[in-house]
């Protein structure tokens, strides 16, 4: 509650010391994934998104995840990952998709909630990473089932098949497909 009050406040330094505080104790994973997003947010709100990349890639780490590095992402491991996607994806609908059953692994929950946070700071800092977390997510949905980001995945997903992959009619069906998941009660 203290790193809490001191973000409302504006006293970023004290917020981030109480936060690492937290994060050296024991502590139940669901609580360091709560203090690990606090923090991840509040770096990329104080625009230290070097930083708030770091915090997230670390917790991903600790959750055993799957995590990529932080560094600029060839045009070649782009295209590979995207091939791979894409055979998962193989004929799937915005239907197939969103009618995928619910993820019900509390990791890859905090993952891909840690992956959503990830994507917008790497936008800001190192965009060439951003296809490969988008892939991470769709592939986490695909393999393990939908959470409350794979909707922002699946948009993602859209919007890198409409621009730089050029294929609008794919990237539409994958927008549907994030506007069918959030219809879902």
């Amino acid at each position: 509650h203290g790193a809490n009050a001191c973000f409302v406040t504006g006293d970023f330094d004290s917020m981030n010391e109480l936060i690492d505080e937290v994060l050296r104790k024991d502590i139940d994973t669901k609580e360091k994934y709560r203090v690990s997003e606090m923090k991840v947010n509040s770096l990329h709100n104080i625009g230290k998104f070097d930083e708030a990349i770091n915090a997230a890639l670390d917790f991903r780490r600790q959750l055993g995840l799957p995590t990529l590095q932080k560094k600029p992402a060839s045009k070649f491991t782009i295209i590979r990952e995207y091939i791979r996607v894409k055979r998962l994806l193989k004929n799937k609908s915005a239907e197939d998709i969103a009618n995928l059953p619910v993820l019900d692994d509390e990791q890859y929950e905090m993952g891909q909630r840690m992956n959503d946070h990830l994507a917008t700071c790497v936008y800001q800092n190192e965009p060439t990473m951003l296809p490969l977390i988008i892939f991470q997510m769709v592939t986490t949905t695909l393999k393990h089932g939908l959470s409350s980001s794979s909707p922002s995945g699946f948009a993602w997903l859209g919007v890198l098949l409409c621009g730089p992959f050029g294929k609008p009619h794919e990237g539409r069906e994958m927008a549907r497909a994030a506007e069918l998941i959030l219809k879902k009660p």
